[in-house]
């Protein structure tokens, strides 16, 4: 190992040289490798937000001094890999100016950000609607106020409709109308005047799926349904965690941090939605409404919500049902009267972002008993049966996600999202059918099944060391994936987490069936939503037991239902009711402490 350490560098902060992008970067006093990497623009994954238990933010010390590996380390690496240089981001300190190297793993950006699914088309009945006028211009014999004047205006066409002006948009009301000849288009919503736009233009809403990892954001003109534009960007938050447990912890009595991810959220979508319009000629300024389907934390973080409480026991929300507020009040750059409506949550860990599903998938008009999942580090299903919903959440955790997997990664470019394993040849197929990489959530899935089928895992999840595919690594027992790459290897360990994962999805689906007196036989269609749903294997997911071993034909994988849901509850007024009844009517089943889900919990460990 080279060695540049002078003695000045006792004097100087530590500088650290992140290849392959040569990034240079002064580390702060007391700073981890991982926080300094976030300060230069330099991405690492890191699924447990830095906390050290799991898996993501590996790098490789290969020029300078090397820091002595931190205890978590020494029990993370072995010492030959300790030796070369290894150490984890979040649990490295830098000491002196060096160079880091980040494996393609660690630094993979997922591209698979959105799914949009099938769009779902409405009979527009916006809670906006756009009135055109054309005023008089004042005269001494006619010289109310302007806002007089355009409230009269209005009711002349529509008795009783307007009564009030946003004081926003009041303070840009004389210009704009005399800009505008006194001809243009007034957006009322509930008798206040929200916006003022060109006659000619365009009435736009946002439909945005707020995720954990990602954000699905749809551009809709509210005057004809359609879908203008849609984009899928990553989740500013992710620096914090994968997912919602090291969100909170990171903001649990901490404001400023909370105040730090609302608005790197903010900031994300603005800069997104100013992207989509001016691809499309449109202006922000006529985005006049928006709705927001996020689970109960995102919601929280969103609108500056404290989130204390929700990762405690009773697991309590502030609010499931919040008033929908101007959207100014965050930081959006809209329309300056719109207003944001947040999607009611149902509970501590089932949110706004499932009810959005219900709603995508149109269970108010479920005839047929129907068990909807949206798989995830914190598994949402709902039972629908005879016009009953019955919901909970199961923590599934971040092994269905290529989290805690020994090779496990995001859905980038490069990661193997499909094995079949045949005689004694594996094919992998990668994402971006590049070389492989590492395994994302898809791929998991996959190796646990086929190996199974192939003989080299037993029904308790061990691996049989005669099987042709089995060796042993530094941790013990593997299965390899690659002849070609030794680090490309799915452990026992990790078939343990996909075994923890897939318990929690399936204990779920039984204490629902249980709750309606149902058996599996029964459940005349399933549904499987999001972006690691309708890339599963559903061979795989049933192989595993992770779900119930029915025909095929019962099972629909559908795309970004939380989005379309959201787009729904954007365009009709009754769709966006419709959803308030489902969250409120919803029979929720908290599983925390459950002595009725550790027994479940317990019998759906082994594959079947």
């Amino acid at each position: 190992m080279e060695s540049s350490t002078e003695g000045s560098d006792k004097l100087e902060p530590p500088i650290l040289t992140f290849t392959p992008g040569g990034q240079r970067e002064s580390c702060l006093v007391g700073e981890t490798v991982l926080e300094c990497a976030d300060r230069a623009g330099v991405h690492i994954a890191s699924v447990c937000g830095g906390r050290g238990i799991c898996k993501s933010c590996v790098i490789r010390y290969t020029k300078g001094d090397m820091p002595q590996p931190s205890d978590q380390d020494r029990f993370f690496f072995s010492e030959a890999k300790l030796a070369k240089g290894w150490r984890r981001a979040c649990q490295t300190v830098a000491q002196a100016h060096s160079q880091v190297q980040i494996p393609k793993r660690s630094g993979a950006r997922a591209s698979r950000l959105f799914v949009a699914g099938d769009d779902i088309w409405v009979h527009p009945e916006p809670l906006v609607n756009g009135v055109l006028v054309t005023l008089p211009a004042p005269t001494l014999e006619d010289n109310i106020s302007d806002a007089e004047r355009v409230i009269q205006a209005v009711n002349q066409l529509e008795p009783g409709s307007c009564k009030s002006i946003d004081f926003q948009v009041l303070q840009m009301l004389s210009p704009f109308v005399r800009q505008e000849s006194w001809s243009l288009q007034l957006v009322i919503r509930e008798s206040e005047i929200i916006a003022l736009l060109p006659a000619k233009s365009h009435m736009l809403g946002l439909a945005i799926d707020l995720g954990t990892t990602s954000m699905a954001i749809l551009l809709v003109d509210l005057r004809t349904g359609s879908t203008v534009a849609a984009a899928g960007i990553e989740n500013p938050q992710n620096k914090y965690g994968a997912d919602v447990i090291a969100r909170i912890s990171h903001a649990r009595g901490k404001p400023e941090i909370l105040q730090e991810m609302q608005q790197s959220t903010v900031a994300a979508i603005n800069t997104t939605v100013m992207d989509m319009c001016v691809e499309h000629s449109l202006h922000a300024e006529s985005i006049v409404d928006i709705t927001v389907a996020g689970n109960t934390t995102m919601h929280h973080i969103l609108l500056g919500l404290p989130v204390d409480h929700l990762g405690v026991a009773p697991y309590t929300p502030v609010a499931n049902a919040t008033p929908d507020l101007k959207a100014h009040y965050l930081g959006l750059r809209v329309a300056p009267g719109a207003y944001l409506h947040a999607m009611n949550n149902i509970a501590g860990f089932v949110g706004g972002d499932h009810t959005a599903m219900l709603l995508g998938i149109r269970a108010d008009l479920e005839t047929r008993t129907v068990l909807a999942l949206d798989i995830g580090t914190n598994t949402e299903i709902s039972l629908i049966h005879k016009g009953k919903v019955f919901s909970l959440s199961s923590p599934s955790g971040p092994a269905l996600e290529g989290g805690n997997i020994s090779c496990g990664m995001r859905a980038a470019n490069g990661a193997i999202e499909a094995i079949r394993v045949s005689g004694e040849n594996i094919e992998l197929t990668t994402i971006g059918e590049g070389e492989p990489v590492g395994l994302c959530g898809s791929g998991v899935l996959d190796a646990v099944a086929e190996f199974y089928r192939a003989g080299a895992i037993d029904f308790r999840g061990y691996i049989d060391q005669a099987s042709c595919f089995a060796g042993q690594g530094e941790t013990g027992s593997q299965l390899i994936l690659s002849k070609n790459d030794a680090d490309l290897t799915f452990s026992q360990q990790d078939i343990r987490n996909v075994q923890l994962s897939k318990g929690a999805v399936r204990a779920g689906i039984d204490i629902l069936l249980e709750r309606a007196s149902l058996t599996e036989q029964q459940l005349e269609r399933i549904v499987v939503a999001g972006a690691f749903g309708v890339y599963i294997r559903l061979e795989s997911a049933i192989t595993i037991g992770m779900l119930p071993d029915l025909p095929l034909s019962r099972f629909e994988q559908v795309g970004n239902a939380a989005a379309i849901g959201a787009k729904l509850a954007l365009l009709s007024a009754p769709l966006r009711q419709q959803a308030r009844t489902l969250a409120t009517s919803s029979t929720h089943t908290e599983q925390a402490g459950s002595k009725t889900f550790m027994s479940r919990f317990m019998k759906q460990l082994h594959l079947p």
